[in-house]
């Protein structure tokens, strides 16, 4: 391997190394770190004789610049993907506070975090429906198409005039509109729900509420889900959708 496929192969190591931290499914404990590094060179390997403009000999003060670029270009693109992501588990946990699974929670290890039951469920459920539509091959498509977008040479203007950040920001307003989406025919439903204990507790005084009312609300969140599962599978892949033409936009800005 000469130098500049050398110099370019670590540059996109760099990148697609970002983007394996930051991406959905990728970034989750569930996968060995060993294989992510390995997937990530082999990656690398394959791209490494098809950039455009391979880097010869860089000096160390540019060295340095481009894998910071690389770094941010790799984290945001996978940053992009996770918070539309995140839509499926905002969605539980708004649900698990109306019906009261909010007080027990589970370590979710996509996302590395604290999530509720309902939230959980959710994710698992996205992660299947994503694999089963070759959704991962997808994200890797996009990290490699980035090359094409944003040269290993190329600098990055967007930084300065913050279109990135813009951009950020109404991909997490999607994400709260098609979580809310998830959730809102059983929030709806809840909601109904209480209004009808409201009126029992204070027209049958006698009738111990909080004995019952968990229990119901329990009972109908669980039939309402099995009637609104086909419809939680079109909103994922409209989700899905909405997550791949991000990652296309974020890379337009980036290589503007």
């Amino acid at each position: 391997m000469d130098g500049s496929l050398l110099w370019s192969f670590l540059l996109i190591f760099v990148r697609v190394t970002s983007f394996m931290v930051s991406a959905p499914i990728f970034s989750g404990r569930q996968i060995p770190t060993p294989f992510k590094i390995g997937l990530s060179a082999v990656l690398s390997i394959l791209c490494a004789g098809l950039v455009k403009e391979p880097i010869v000999d860089p000096p160390q003060s540019l060295l340095f610049i481009l894998i910071l670029k690389e770094v941010l270009v790799g984290i945001v693109l996978g940053m992009i993907a996770t918070i539309m992501f995140s839509a499926v588990r905002f969605a539980g946990s708004l649900l698990d506070l109306q019906i009261g699974f909010s007080m027990a929670s589970l370590f979710d290890p996509t996302f590395q975090t604290s999530t509720q039951l309902t939230g959980s469920f959710k994710n698992i459920l996205a992660i299947l429906f994503l694999l089963t539509t070759n959704g991962h091959h997808l994200l890797i498509q996009g990290v490699l198409a980035s090359f094409d977008w944003v040269p290993l040479k190329a600098t990055v203007p967007a930084w300065m005039d913050g279109r990135i950040s813009t951009f950020i920001l109404q991909c997490i307003i999607q994400m709260f509109m098609i979580g809310f989406m998830m959730a809102a025919p059983i929030l709806g439903t809840m909601f109904v729900v209480d209004i009808g204990i409201g009126i029992i507790s204070r027209t049958v005084p006698q009738m111990n509420i909080l004995t019952v009312a968990p229990p119901l609300k329990m009972l109908l969140h669980f039939m309402m889900y099995i009637f609104l599962l086909p419809s939680f599978f079109y909103l994922l892949k409209i989700l899905f959708d909405n997550m791949y033409s991000s990652m296309s936009s974020i890379l337009n800005i980036m290589g503007a």
